[in-house]
């Protein structure tokens, strides 16, 4: 079994310092960004910001309660576009006002959620649960590709490969981690699959330009093939399954301190003693022994009559594996078997 140990593990304290401090599903501490900030040009902007703030507030399982009472507002009467240009704010108006109502639908994480990101950070490099996933430009200069990503719709999957790794910060240094990526189209003539159940994607197009976020812990990763039988920017997609990581955390795993000993069996697992070695050999007709001095090996069958005063005794040396000649100097005469 793989364990995945994050920076902040190494401590019998681990498990409770790792544990989220903010009691909302899109917050997550399986994710950790890695890599310098990305410079200016791939910084968002303050429309981009705004639409990550949206697409975060409409798919918060924390949020659904008020979504769908804003939809049933008379003003709304169920306009998903009136819906998405005014829920925000109406979002905002709402947990500040209740928050002392002691509403069940109301709560601190979602009140700084409705306050919007403070700032947003822009990153190459993001390790999720344990698997590594690097922005599009850095993977193209490297041997290994982990820039390829899938998420899951509603009946459709949607392939496309990562742009950069978005940090939303809130107040109180709560963070969203989001995935902008460039998606493929998903059209009939993009998408093809083979008689083997291979999916083959046309990597050369593009679609939901303004839609490009996803949480960075509902994505999987994949892996390109180059598609030999149609050629040019089709690609097979191969969805990476990456077995037994997992956080210690997670396990429930304390992680000792440098001072904790090594834990080690008593026996070797599949090894035995040297004892129960004898004994098994002398059944078959073989005892095995080890000097200090050199290695020996000698073969006794004890079902064989020997006369004590023979010298044509069976018994049979193998020669020091340090000697320099093959012949056998040595004296039997100092052994029993």
């Amino acid at each position: 079994m793989k364990l995945y140990l994050g920076a902040s593990l190494g401590a019998p304290q681990a498990m409770e310092e790792h544990a989220p401090r903010f009691n909302l599903s899109i917050v997550s501490s399986d994710v950790e960004v890695g890599g310098a900030r990305l410079s200016a040009e791939y910084a968002l902007s303050d429309e981009e910001i705004a639409i990550a703030h949206w697409w975060v507030l409409i798919n918060c399982e924390e949020v659904k309660y008020w979504k769908e009472l804003h939809l049933n507002f008379p003003e709304v009467d169920g306009d998903l576009e009136y819906h998405n240009m005014t829920f925000a704010n109406y979002f905002r108006t709402w947990m500040d006002m209740i928050k002392s109502d002691d509403n069940p639908n109301w709560s601190h994480e979602l009140l700084l959620l409705a306050m919007q990101p403070q700032r947003a950070r822009v990153y190459p490099t993001c390790t999720v649960n344990g698997v590594k996933f690097v922005s599009e430009e850095r993977d193209s200069r490297r041997r290994t590709q982990n820039s390829g990503v899938m998420a899951k719709g509603h009946g459709l999957d949607y392939y496309g490969v990562l742009h950069s790794v978005v940090e939303l910060v809130y107040a109180e240094d709560m963070k969203v981690h989001l995935f902008k990526c460039r998606w493929f189209d998903t059209g009939a003539q993009s998408m093809k699959m083979d008689q083997y159940g291979n999916l083959s994607v046309n990597t050369a197009t593009s679609a939901y330009e303004d839609d490009p976020f996803v949480f960075a812990t509902s994505v999987k990763q994949v892996f390109y093939l180059d598609d030999l039988a149609r050629g040019d920017a089709w690609k097979i997609a191969n969805i990476v399954h990456p077995r037994n990581i997992y956080r210690a955390a997670t396990l429930g795993v304390t992680i000792p301190g440098p001072e904790a000993d090594a834990y080690q069996e008593p026996n070797a697992v599949g090894i035995h003693d040297v004892a129960t070695v004898r004994q098994n050999n002398v059944k078959h007709g073989r005892v095995l022994r080890i000097r200090d001095e050199d290695s020996t090996f000698i073969d006794v069958d004890p079902n064989e009559e020997t006369d004590d005063d023979s010298d044509d005794e069976l018994r049979h040396r193998l020669p020091d594996i340090n000697s320099d000649t093959e012949e056998d100097s040595s004296d039997d005469s100092d052994y029993e078997p």
